[in-house]
């Protein structure tokens, strides 16, 4: 008898327990449809895979004896590469250093290997004008291994070692 009583008490205590209040899912009827669409994980951009690789930023560092032959004149080069819409891409270029604070905008034609700057406009705070709007400032092309080489056009690198195409000058630092 004692076992049926405590066979019973297990039971209504198990019934009683599980219609207790449960922790429900919000309701999806009073939420925006929206809230409840997949992300979309398609890339619908126009920009193929081959210009694609082209989308990043790029440094490049040169230093070269001041004058006096005392310390050194260095200049930072750093290019951004972004998508402007579906089709384009745009770049920016900084150079600062030695009595230079360069910011130009310019405009980009890419293909899977080479990629080509075409200067549209100076950003804030650039020191000097000596491009016209259509430049072709400068070009890269990378080989198979992705190695990238620099061809000079309208911008030359300060140092006049450094200004001779074909020679691997930017390196690409992030995506």
């Amino acid at each position: 008898m004692n076992t049926i009583k405590l066979i019973l008490i297990i039971v209504i205590s198990a019934v009683f327990f599980s219609c207790g209040k449960k922790d429900e899912a919000p309701k999806v009827e009073n939420q925006s449809s929206t809230q409840n669409v997949q992300p979309n994980t398609q890339n619908n951009s126009s920009i193929d895979n081959g210009r694609r690789w082209w989308i990043g930023r790029y440094s490049f560092d040169e230093s070269a004896k001041n004058v006096s032959g005392d310390g050194a004149q260095t200049w930072s080069y750093i290019l951004d590469v972004k998508p402007l819409d579906d089709e384009n891409m745009i770049a920016s270029l900084q150079i600062d250093g030695f009595q230079t604070m360069t910011r130009l905008e310019a405009k980009v034609n890419a293909t899977a290997m080479d990629i080509e700057f075409i200067f549209d406009k100076y950003g804030k705070e650039n020191m000097f004008e000596n491009y016209k709007k259509g430049d072709r400032l400068f070009a890269m092309m990378r080989n198979t291994d992705n190695v990238v080489m620099t061809n000079w056009d309208k911008l030359k690198p300060n140092v006049i070692d450094n200004q001779e195409s074909g020679k691997v000058m930017f390196r690409k630092i992030a995506l």
